[in-house]
């Protein structure tokens, strides 16, 4: 941890260059332009101390993952035994049921009879060279893939761009890498133009050059991908129980189109109602 942040720290030093105001200010006088780039200067500042805030803020976060896991442990335990049989069937597919809630848009019918063994869902944070987190799907044992768990890893930029920093605007995803699934017999994954949930751990890559074609879907699919991410390891992962009783479905805006005032009255309603 300690040679990470000293490496954070060197990067945060040469972050030093920025757009000069005569370079777009040309309406200013010279005294002005002087005082201009004090002031980003001083701005410069405080983006770093910003970037060593939420390098901290995640690290506070992590040092709270064990007591976390510590109460999805619980939450596994009580969904194992009434999935035994020891209880009743009111719980039953309970993941499938919350993701079903969550991202509809992303489940088919076939992905509901797999997503039936899928027995928990937890995310890891790692702050030590890279920031970055795990989201983990567990399953059990079936008929359609042999792997006992899907994971799907997301990466943050945590630093300004060296040559534009005053542009930072926090940290942010910038890829993600999926897995791959070890499907028994071709039939357990037959590819068609249905979005499949089970799409999720094969992200497109991003091409390097911003002309290609294919360029401006790829990074919207990603963005999307990224949102997704985000979502499940905030929201969906420690909410999941009132994802699953519907609680949950009024705080959750799902059209872009929504106008601002109804997403602050989704926001306050969310808020009034402890979600």
């Amino acid at each position: 941890m300690e040679s990470a942040m000293k490496s954070l720290e060197e990067k945060m030093k040469n972050l030093t260059t920025f757009s000069k105001p005569e370079d777009n200010d040309a309406d200013f006088t010279d005294e002005e332009r002087k005082t201009i780039t004090e002031l980003k200067q001083l701005y410069l500042e405080t983006l770093k101390l910003d970037v060593t805030m939420q390098r901290d803020i995640y690290k506070m976060e992590k040092s709270y993952e064990d007591r976390h896991n510590t109460i999805y442990e619980k939450r596994k335990k009580i969904l194992e035994k009434q999935n035994h049989g020891d209880s009743n069937e009111n719980v039953k597919n309970f993941w499938l049921n919350v993701l079903k809630v969550a991202c509809k848009e992303l489940i088919n019918k076939n992905d509901e009879e797999i997503l039936a063994f899928l027995s928990d869902v937890r995310s890891h944070l790692y702050v030590d060279d890279i920031v970055k987190f795990d989201i983990d799907f567990h399953f059990d044992k079936n008929e359609y893939f042999s792997n006992k768990v899907l994971k799907k890893t997301y990466f943050f930029n945590c630093l300004p761009d060296p040559k534009d920093p005053l542009l930072f605007d926090g940290a942010e995803i910038f890829k993600c890498e999926g897995c791959t699934i070890d499907w028994k017999t071709p039939k357990s994954r037959v590819k068609n133009s249905e979005p499949s949930f089970f799409d999720f751990f094969s992200p497109p890559t991003l091409p390097e050059d911003t002309d290609d074609d294919h360029y401006i879907d790829i990074h919207t699919i990603l963005n999307n991908d990224f949102e997704m991410g985000f979502y499940l390891k905030e929201r969906v992962i420690p909410k999941a129980v009132i994802f699953f009783t519907g609680e949950i479905v009024d705080c959750q805006s799902t059209s872009e189109s929504d106008e601002d005032s109804d997403t602050d009255e989704e926001e306050a309603s969310c808020n009034a109602t402890g979600q």
